[in-house]
This record gives C-alpha cells, structure tokens and sequence, in this order.
C-alpha cells in the first residue's frame, strides 16, 4: 500500500461560513481516504500571493473576492508555479468557464455537496499524487562545491554554451561542463527536449510558444527551424500524458 504523503493545502476563501464547510469536508476526506492534509487559510488572494512561494500541492481559490478576483490571483500565481493543482471555488458554474486559462483542474459548486466533492477528489489527489512524485527525481550534478541534486520539478531548461552547461532552476543557475549531448539522454525520459542546439527544455514550465519562440517560464528561448516540428510534437504528447493523469 502507498504510504501517503502530506498534501499541503491553500484554502483562498473570504467567507469563513465557506471556508469553514470545504475545511469540514477536507477533514472527512481525510479519514476516508487516509490522506494527511496540512491546511493554510488566506482571507484575500493579495495576502495569499504575498506568501505563496511553490510550498503547496493544492490551491482552494474562491472566486468571487474584494480587492483581487481568484481568477485574477490564479494569473499571478502561475507566474510563480505552473503546476501546483488549482480548483476553483464559486457560487456559479459561468464563473469558472475561463479556468483553462490557468490550467484549472476543475470547480465546485457552493454550497458543497460531499459526495460531488468527493469524487472531484479523486482526480485532484491523483494528480497531486503525481506531482509528489515527480518532486522526488533529481538529477545529481558536479560542481565546485561537490556533487549537487536538482529535482527535476525545479528545473526550467539546461543551457550549454561552448563546453560549459547551466542548468537553471526556480532559484539559481549550476554550472558544469559536459555535453547537452549526454544531459538529453539522461533527461528526455522524464519530459525534456530540446528547442534548439543550445537548450533542453522542461516541458512542464513552457508557458506558451509564439511562432519560433517559446516561454519557459518567463524566458523566451528560440526554436530552431529543424526541430520546431518535432518540438512542437513532444509538447502535444507531454500535455495529453498529462492530462490524462487528471
């Protein structure tokens, strides 16, 4: 049986009645599933993107909020994390239609009924489940400093220039030297490829593609007039393996 890991929470709600009803039925989730959920509530989405730093599996945002919509927040927040798990929270169905904007995995309806909550669950934790997952591969680097694990979930692209290779994450770039050559092998497998002669891209940080462009996070990176066909391939490929674990 699968250990559970902690799923770490953000509830984005400014009704406590609201807040307080998704809580109660977290924890009945909780002891049904026998999933360990670690809970943090914010009462308005600035004070949740003042805090929000890629620390969760799951966001909870409410829709309908003073000072700053949810859908409004979710734009920001992607931003920072394309993939943390999103679901909507509104009174209406017609306020959550643009919710493929950022990459919503799905809503619910207000007030809650437990037993539709319930089963949008399951492919919420699965999805969440997936993303722990991929948190835990890494790839063990040297540099200066000795050898150096990156997780893979923190990695945006692999830059070579001449012999030397950055490889550049969330939070800093690692140089080394060796061959992009050998990195693609190594990486391709666990949904990276390349654009172009000098990059291997994570194909889970692209943000969108314009023309021979594409936007790894906020980075624009050339496409190659070669590998744009094949590029452009794997990427339809990575989001419908994807989506299918949804």
């Amino acid at each position: 049986m699968r250990e559970a890991a902690m799923i770490r929470i953000a509830i984005v709600e400014d009704d406590q009645s609201a807040d307080d009803q998704l809580t109660a039925c977290l924890e009945k989730l909780s002891l049904q599933s026998k999933e360990v959920f670690d809970l943090s509530h914010y009462p308005d989405a600035q004070q949740f993107l003042f805090a929000f730093h890629s620390q969760f599996d799951l966001i909870f945002m409410d829709i309908e909020m003073p000072n700053m919509d949810g859908l409004s927040a979710a734009r920001r927040m992607r931003e920072i994390d394309s993939n943390v798990a999103l679901v909507f929270v509104t009174n209406l169905a017609r306020y959550a239609i643009n919710g493929y904007e950022v990459s919503a995995l799905d809503y619910i309806l207000k007030p809650l009924d437990y037993d539709a909550f319930y089963l949008k669950m399951q492919k919420v934790l699965r999805y969440c489940q997936t993303q722990q997952q991929r948190r835990q591969q890494s790839v063990v680097i040297p540099t200066a400093d000795g050898n150096t694990h990156l997780p893979l979930s923190e990695l945006l692209y692999v830059e070579v220039v001449s012999h030397t290779l950055i490889y550049h994450t969330l939070s800093h770039d690692y140089e080394t030297y060796g061959t992009l050559k050998n990195v693609e092998k190594e990486l391709s497998s666990h949904g990276f490829f390349r654009c172009n002669s000098c990059y291997l891209v994570n194909l889970q940080y692209i943000r969108r593609i314009d023309g021979y462009t594409v936007y790894v996070g906020k980075t624009p990176l050339a496409i190659s007039h070669p590998r744009r066909k094949d590029f452009l391939a794997a990427m339809t490929q990575f989001c419908e393996r994807r989506a299918n674990t949804q």
